[in-house]
This record gives C-alpha cells, sequence and structure tokens, in this order.
C-alpha cells in the first residue's frame, strides 16, 4: 500500500518569520498550511478546519503550545490529530513537557529542513492509519449494532410461539398422555423438553441484551447465600445425579445484598457448566466465604480444565472452549455471559481459576449488607 504522507497542516508560532519559514518549506513537498498565532487560535481552528497534522511552537502567548497540546488530546474532536511540539534545541525540560502533555513528536529550533519533512510525514501517515482504525472501529460498531437489533427482532418475535408449542404439547401430555403408547410419550416428552430448552434460550438472549443496556432493574433484598444455593441446586434437577455434588451448609447464615431470582440464576448457571464439563462420579463442590465488605462464592470441578488462552472467551457469548483429552471444541453457550453480567449488575467481579486435568473454580463476589 502507498503511504499517504502529505495533508493539510497547522502550524503554530508567534513569530509571524517562523510561520513563513515552515510555511514555505511545507508547499514547497506538497502540503497546504493555515496558521495560528497563539494556542487559544490553534483550538479554534483545529476545531472548525479539517488539518491532518498540527506543528506547534512552545513559547506562544495568551496560551502557551503545552496547554494547547493537552486541549487538544482532552477533546474527542481533536484528539487523534498528531501533534509536534516545536522548541529550542537547547530546551530539553520542554519537550519532555511536551511529549508528557500528549505530543506525538517534537521538533527542535533551528529547524532542519530534513529533519522537518521527514517527521511530518511520518506523522501524516500515523493519522492516515488512526483515521482508519476509527473508521473501521466505527463500521464494527454499526455492524455490532445491525446484528444486536437484528437479534434482538428474531427472539422477541421467537418467544411468543415457543410458549405456545411448549404448553399445547404440555396440555397434550396431560390430556392424551394415557391414550399414548410408552415410545410416543417418550418422543412428545422430548419434544416439549427440547422446546422448553429454546424458550431458556430466547429468554437468556432478552435478558442478556437487557443487562447490556443496563435496563434490568434489579429487585435488590437481604438474602441468605444458603438459601440462594440450595434454590439453585434443586432447579438443576436430575442433571446433577452423575457427579457428586457437595455443598456444607454456613454454621453461620451469611447474608448478601443482592436480587435473589437473578443470584440463584447465576449460581445454577456456574454448577450446570462445571457438570457439564466434568466426567461422571467425579466432584462438583460449591463453597463460600466471607471477603472483606462482601462474600465470595466458589463452584470447583474436577473436571477436564480449561486452556489459560480461553479464560477471556469463556464469558464471550457462545464462546469456544476446546477440551483437549476429546480433542473436540465445545461451545458455552449463554449461561457464563449471564453470569457475568449479572454479577457486574450488582457491582461484584466474576472469574475463573483453572489447569488443563486437574479442574476449574470459578468465583464471583457480592455485597454484604450495609
Amino acid at each position: 500500500t502507498k503511504r499517504a504522507t502529505h495533508g493539510r497542516i497547522l502550524v503554530a508560532d508567534d513569530e509571524p518569520k517562523n510561520r513563513e519559514l515552515l510555511r514555505d518549506l511545507l508547499e514547497a513537498d506538497g502540503h497546504s498550511v493555515i496558521e495560528a498565532e497563539n494556542g487559544i487560535v490553534v483550538l479554534e481552528k483545529a476545531n472548525s478546519e479539517a488539518c491532518d497534522v498540527i506543528l506547534l511552537d512552545v513559547m506562544m502567548p495568551l496560551m502557551d503550545g503545552l496547554e494547547a497540546c493537552r486541549q487538544l488530546k482532552q477533546n474527542p474532536k481533536t484528539r487523534h490529530i498528531p501533534v509536534l511540539i516545536v522548541s529550542a534545541l537547547s530546551e530539553k525540560e520542554q519537550r519532555l513537557q511536551g511529549i508528557e502533555a500528549g505530543a506525538n513528536d517534537y521538533l527542535t529550533k533551528p529547524i532542519d529542513r530534513r529533519d522537518v519533512l521527514l517527521r511530518v510525514r511520518n506523522a501524516f501517515y500515523a493519522k492516515r492509519l488512526s483515521d482508519q482504525v476509527q473508521e473501521d472501529l466505527a463500521k464494527l460498531r454499526e455492524l455490532e449494532m445491525l446484528r444486536d437489533n437484528l437479534t434482538n427482532m428474531i427472539v422477541h418475535d421467537m418467544r411468543s410461539p415457543l410458549l405456545g408449542i411448549t404448553g399445547y404439547l404440555e396440555m397434550l401430555e396431560t390430556d392424551a398422555g394415557e391414550k399414548l403408547s410408552s415410545n410416543d410419550l417418550t418422543i412428545l416428552r422430548g419434544a416439549r423438553s427440547s422446546g422448553l430448552v429454546l424458550v431458556g434460550m430466547v429468554n437468556s438472549l432478552l435478558d442478556i441484551s437487557r443487562l447490556e443496556q443496563g435496563k434490568m432493574p434489579l429487585n435488590v433484598t437481604k438474602s441468605d447465600i444458603d438459601v440462594l444455593i440450595q434454590d439453585a441446586l434443586n432447579s438443576l434437577g436430575s442433571i446433577t445425579k452423575n457427579v457428586s455434588l457437595l455443598y456444607q451448609k454456613q454454621s453461620i447464615p451469611v447474608m448478601v445484598n443482592c436480587d435473589a431470582s437473578l443470584v440463584t440464576r447465576i449460581i445454577a448457571n456456574l454448577v450446570a457448566n462445571a457438570i457439564k464439563f466434568t466426567p461422571e462420579g467425579k466432584k462438583v463442590t460449591v463453597s463460600v466465604e466471607r471477603n472483606g465488605e462482601g462474600v465470595k462464592l466458589y463452584v470447583a470441578d474436577t473436571g477436564y480444565g480449561i486452556p489459560r488462552e480461553c479464560h477471556e472467551k469463556i464469558f464471550e457469548k457462545f464462546g469456544q472452549v476446546e477440551i483437549r483429552q476429546q480433542r473436540k471444541m465445545y461451545s458455552t453457550g449463554l449461561g457464563l455471559t449471564f453470569c457475568k453480567l449479572a454479577v457486574e449488575a450488582h457491582g461484584g467481579e466474576i472469574g475463573v481459576e483453572s489447569e488443563v486435568d486437574k479442574g476449574s473454580t470459578f468465583w464471583f463476589t457480592l455485597p454484604a449488607p450495609q
């Protein structure tokens, strides 16, 4: 790709002769130049006129180059414009202050023609790359918004028909179950069970969307963590029968401030996830400890473990985890994404510690009542 190295440059210096010298030099190299005599004018022109690079003399009246640089870098509209501080060769401290203020590079006086042109060209190229990154990010955000809007539309439209299907299947099982053969009844129950899985997935997507947008109100109450854990384990039903599920009830009640329904779902999701990745007959342990001003809950398994490079991905929607022992990729679905967002909505933290072949421990924190 050809390097784009020419464009519009704002030259700021209170000495007209210095501005003229830089103007002649830069225009001869193919750039267009606009001028400013102090920092205030720099801020005005940088906001009102498109420029690709700014050359800022340090010593100027009304507002010096260092303060102008600081304000340029604090303004979202101008922070991506490369700034080159211009100072006397002997003023090393000024150059360092310029870099601290956010300047991308510096030029020294007396001006060296070759030095100016090389640094300006590099700054201009950096600006073009920065512009491309910003453009790509804007397109990515637009695509993400389009994807989320499409997902929400599909999910909303799916929910009612799915509830209708599962409802009718339940009615059929209740009203006609006795007339069906054992095989037909198994098929009917399997269809309803699959429908309920889809309903759960749709509800999770809706909840995740609301949590991401901060639109899910929390019904925060003082709750006993033992009760929440027991409710979560009871909700899992038969999936717990293939592992040894251990939980030691607290000798003294441990209270937390939380939305009880959401936290019960967090615990259930973490335990279900642990069971999914634990071989039959192995242990899954739930434990609680007081942690400073809050509570920390652990769900530990003795399963296959999660490779370190997957630790962040598993909290993403439909994140992928490789189980090397089985040479398979598994999707974590939406459960861990929901857990992360729901914990963060409570002001808590969530994480995982894992070692391949030794198992994983998921943990999260909740605030204690004040």
